[in-house]
């Protein structure tokens, strides 16, 4: 019997990918990750360095001649292409690099996985395409708009990925727009991971945030790589795009109120003006009938339990 084929994970330090690794790892299929550690942690991937189905390269996905010959070297049967710059704030203050990484470098993992044969293609892409609204976006019925650099160079992205599944029909692309994750080991000062860096620091001081009455549909970062590879199994050939939410929107005071009763005591909070977005989208909230179509599941929707999880991750004792 030959060998598990293996699978490609970009960007495999990072948040989502350090959730995909495992998650692949314990089915027994092969990894190899690829990560130049700008944003992802090293320390993620320690973990399965001893593995035989684990291999590690440091690499710029702009680096379209070293991705080709990887991508030769272990043919893989499917890429996740998760590495990307994707702080709003970070790449509004850094355009031309924004550009370079998340549109060159998709244009060269596309590139390396055509030139090896891959028949299964991940883009992460992301729910800040679509133009604001307080309805539940869907996939196909809802206006795309970015009005950011990093929205803009997703939809450039998920644009690559068409014109590739138009030239390679037989092979299948999943475009997944990812709306707002959270859970253990975020990368990117996001609202969660400084709130919880400030309780840290002075668990009795007052917060200072940002904005607190956008709402945003939460996603658990763990049912989120397990949707990634159940729906990158599942597409047909040609290019599928889905939501991967919950299908509801929560404000970030209600999360705020959810943390003081879990922890027994309300935050004390004041706005931070250096914080507060100059423009910031209301409501971000998915229709996410598409995705149970295709995987027959969704991300759960218990942020009770979600955020429970997370403090006793990164709390304890909370």
């Amino acid at each position: 019997m030959s060998p598990p084929t293996p699978w490609v994970i970009t960007g495999a330090a990072g948040f989502l990918g350090s959730y995909i690794v495992p998650r692949l790892l314990e089915r027994g299929t092969p990894v190899v990750a690829i990560d130049d550690f700008s944003c992802g942690r090293e320390e993620y991937l320690e973990p399965y360095a001893l593995n035989p189905n684990f291999t590690l390269t440091r690499l710029d996905i702009r680096d379209t001649a070293g991705l080709s010959a990887l991508f030769e070297l272990h043919r893989p049967a499917a890429v996740v292409h998760l590495a990307a710059l994707h702080f709003i704030p970070a790449c509004m203050a850094d355009p031309p690099r924004t550009v370079s990484v998340n549109v060159h470098g998709t244009q060269s993992v596309l590139s390396a996985a055509r030139a090896a044969g891959v028949e299964r293609f991940w883009f992460t892409s992301t729910g800040d395409i679509y133009v604001p609204d307080e309805k539940p976006h869907h996939e196909t019925r809802s206006k795309v708009g970015p009005f950011n650099i990093y929205g803009l160079s997703k939809l450039l992205g998920e644009q690559l990925t068409a014109l590739e599944s138009r030239e390679r029909p037989n092979a299948a692309f999943v475009v997944g727009r990812l709306f707002n994750l959270y859970g253990p080991r975020e990368t990117n000062p996001h609202f969660l991971p400084e709130l919880l860096k400030q309780l840290r620091a002075a668990p009795e001081a007052v917060l200072r945030l940002g904005n607190l009455w956008p709402k945003r549909d939460m996603v658990p970062v763990a049912d989120a790589a397990s949707a990634v590879i159940d729906a990158l199994e599942a597409a047909p050939p040609g290019m599928t795009t889905l939501n991967v939410a919950t299908g509801v929107a929560v404000t970030m005071q209600q999360i705020l109120d959810l943390i003081g009763e879990l922890r027994g005591s309300p935050l004390p909070i004041e706005t931070d003006p250096s914080k507060v977005r100059s423009v910031e989208r209301p409501h971000l909230q998915a229709d996410v009938g598409e995705l149970k179509r295709l995987i027959g599941w969704t991300p759960h929707i218990d942020l009770r339990r979600g955020i429970a999880e997370l403090l006793a991750a990164e709390m304890a004792p909370f």
